[in-house]
């Protein structure tokens, strides 16, 4: 039985969650300790070997910057801005001296600290800037343990950049695995270890050559890690191990690797974090700390607005409770004093991020706060029993269509006519995360952690779907379709417009996954400027005339629109026109999603067994609709965001009204 079952059950037995912020998809936040403000996107923190002071780098979509914050009462001393930063931040042996990663200026920046006061020191760059291009990207900085050299992930190229701070030049470069995210000395400072983001592995190198000592696999997308002392052997005397406990973000756990005295490694186990034993992926584990008692691993388990802590006293580790984080925590610093510092990357008012400033915790206070962090959270393993699909669905075919939040005519001949949802939001990071969330039930951990500096322009694209750290846990809808046996068709998800058109006048386009190439319509085009809605519309139409004839149709339709303007909006109605006036209609529903750049948005859904006019001002999240389509198509949930969702039951009458839908015309139509 896991050790927080009766927990769970004691916090149901508490009542209703005390007064907190409530989240739009349903999460509530009450945060523990003391929280501060931050600005955006405060993504790492280091102490001083005093603990008198807190460095925290923002790589947010405020200027990237790093600020020194006083650990007495979190109050910020001094800050210096940034070209950009990214995760890495590390100092000195001497406390003298801060590095932090430039990101995409493909830089080391190195800044000096005196009692608090930070100051411009010097740039080291790692490729020239004539030479630079998107792909050049500095992630984590090291320390070697004597001090003399720097260790730089660099993100995209999957090589590790070794500076000699006092030249300032690149001395050496290695290949590690795909999209290297932290980086770790062994004690001895021989040899070191990385997690590979993409490739779900621990690679360890010496540090001298760089040369690949052992790689292990573990699980998706590890992230932070940390040195922990050996667990006791079962004669109760001391294994000849030492432990690294490594976070995996696309998972609900972590995994402990042994390492030897002669640098072997080997998998000791998976701790499982979850709040029940059929949740579903979603709680992100992806930041570590090690109290100062080394008894007890804190993980931040984004996803959940919470932190995991975990007794690692014994031979097999085990999770005893958590701790209320606030939203989307992404870093932990334990100081040397005791006191937990968790940052924050949101906070409510979107003004940017935060700490949350925890002191010790005594058993009983442990108990307090894992009852409130499961209060906080609507998942319950009872939902994956309770909204089982109907035995014979009244909906056979559903139509899922994704766009910008642009309204014209139809849209609001389309909310008079069917069923509106006012305030639909995605909760993910900018258009892009929102789109995640609207397939996936969730935005990756590395778009979290990458998009915001994109929306502040610092950076570019660099991860438009194909990208092997911005896969979610689960894949996509229609991932889980495949998977069921569920019969699709693409309509431009994932596509890139390669070239105009080929010798013959069809469109040349690439598929970004796997699953997608065999059922798009390549016709239809992608995303971009030199296509439009109206022709996605004509290809769209012309193929349920196909359908139309062939007297099938697939049970899920994936349709993405750009609803810019006011030709797209007749676009969306020609397309729902098609679609009421077939002979599919009497058993569809069709959920039209539009999100903004910040993730809000409102959404439609139009079906005979929508309610006629009706319109629901409640707040919802993406993970609604997804729920709500899952149900329809028999699909378990990808995340425990989709799985916690309330399905869309508001929208829904008994009877059907099969009346069709006539769109208001433009001169951009397409003759339906």
């Amino acid at each position: 039985m896991r050790p927080f079952t009766g927990l769970l059950l004691a916090g149901l037995l508490l009542g209703q969650p005390e007064p907190g912020t409530l989240l739009p998809d349903g999460w509530r936040l009450r945060p523990a300790g003391r929280e501060t403000p931050l600005d955006t996107l405060p993504m790492a923190a280091t102490a001083t070997p005093d603990g008198r002071y807190l460095l925290v780098l923002h790589s947010g979509t405020n200027p990237a910057s790093v600020a020194a914050l006083a650990t007495s009462d979190g109050s910020e001393l001094s800050r210096i801005t940034l070209p950009d930063a990214w995760l890495g931040l590390a100092l000195d042996p001497k406390g003298t001296h801060v590095y932090a990663g430039g990101g995409a200026e493909a830089a080391v920046f190195e800044l000096s600290l005196t009692a608090g006061r930070l100051a411009w020191s010097r740039t080291f760059p790692l490729v020239p800037r004539d030479r630079r291009t998107a792909r050049d990207f500095a992630g984590d900085v090291a320390v070697s343990p004597d001090g003399r050299l720097l260790y730089v992930a660099e993100l995209f190229q999957n090589t590790i950049a070794v500076l000699n701070p006092q030249t300032g030049m690149v001395v050496e470069r290695f290949r590690t695995g795909r999209r290297p995210f932290r980086i770790l000395f062994h004690p001895d400072g021989k040899s070191l270890f990385v997690t590979s983001w993409a490739d779900g592995s621990l690679f360890h190198h010496e540090a001298e050559s760089g040369r690949l000592i052992e790689r292990l696999r573990l699980a998706a997308h590890p992230t932070d890690m940390i040195w922990a002392p050996p667990a006791p052997s079962e004669a109760g005397g001391e294994a000849s191990l030492a432990r690294i406990f490594v976070a995996a973000s696309n998972t609900n756990s972590i995994q402990v690797v042994g390492v030897t005295d002669s640098k072997e490694l080997r998998l000791l186990e998976s701790v499982n974090l979850a709040f029940g034993a059929r949740q579903p992926a979603g709680m992100t584990a992806s930041a570590l700390a090690l109290d100062a008692n080394r008894r007890r691993v804190f993980v931040a388990c984004s996803g959940a607005n919470a932190l995991a802590v975990v007794d690692i006293r014994e031979s097999l580790s085990r999770v005893v409770g958590y701790i209320a984080a606030g939203w989307y925590p992404v870093a932990l610093r334990v100081l040397p004093q005791g006191t937990l510092v968790v940052l924050n990357a949101r906070r409510t008012d979107r003004g940017g991020g935060s700490a949350s400033w925890i002191a010790p915790l005594e058993e009983e206070q442990l108990f307090e706060h894992s009852v409130t962090v499961l209060d906080n959270t609507p998942y319950r393993d009872s939902l994956l029993e309770e909204e089982e699909a109907p035995e014979a669905s009244p909906v056979a075919h559903v139509v899922y269509v994704l766009r910008q939040t642009g309204r014209g005519p139809n849209c609001e001949k389309l909310a008079r006519e069917f069923a509106l949802l006012e305030r639909v939001y995605a909760s993910g990071p900018g258009r892009l995360g929102g789109l995640y969330r609207a397939l996936a039930g969730i935005a990756p951990h590395f778009l979290e952690l990458y998009l915001p500096g994109c929306e502040a322009g610092r950076r570019a694209y660099a991860c438009d779907g194909d990208d092997p750290a911005a896969v979610p846990p689960a894949g996509y809808l229609w991932t889980n379709a495949a998977a069921a046996g569920i019969s699709l068709r693409n309509y431009g998800f994932f596509v890139v417009n390669r070239t105009r058109s080929a010798p013959d006048g069809t469109r040349i386009e690439t598929v970004r996954d796997a699953i997608l190439k065999p059922v798009t319509d390549l016709r239809y085009p992608g995303l971009g400027p030199d296509s439009s809605d109206a022709e996605r519309a004509m290809a769209f139409l012309e193929d349920l005339r196909t359908w139309e004839k062939q007297g099938s149709l697939p049970r899920l339709l994936l349709v993405r629109l750009s609803g810019r303007d006011e030709p797209d909006d007749v676009a969306l109605g020609r397309i729902i026109e098609g679609l009421s006036h077939s002979r599919f209609w009497p058993r569809m529903a069709i959920f039209v999603a539009a999100l903004g750049l910040d993730g809000d948005g409102w959404a439609l859904v139009a079906s005979p067994y929508a309610r006629r006019g009706f319109a629901d001002p409640a707040p919802y999240s993406v993970a609604s609709l997804l729920r709500t389509i899952q149900l329809f198509l028999g699909l378990r949930p990808m995340t425990h965001f989709d799985a916690a969702a309330p399905p869309l039951l508001s929208v829904f009458q008994g009877e059907p009204d099969t009346r069709p839908y006539t769109a208001v015309p433009g001169r951009s139509a397409p003759e339906p």
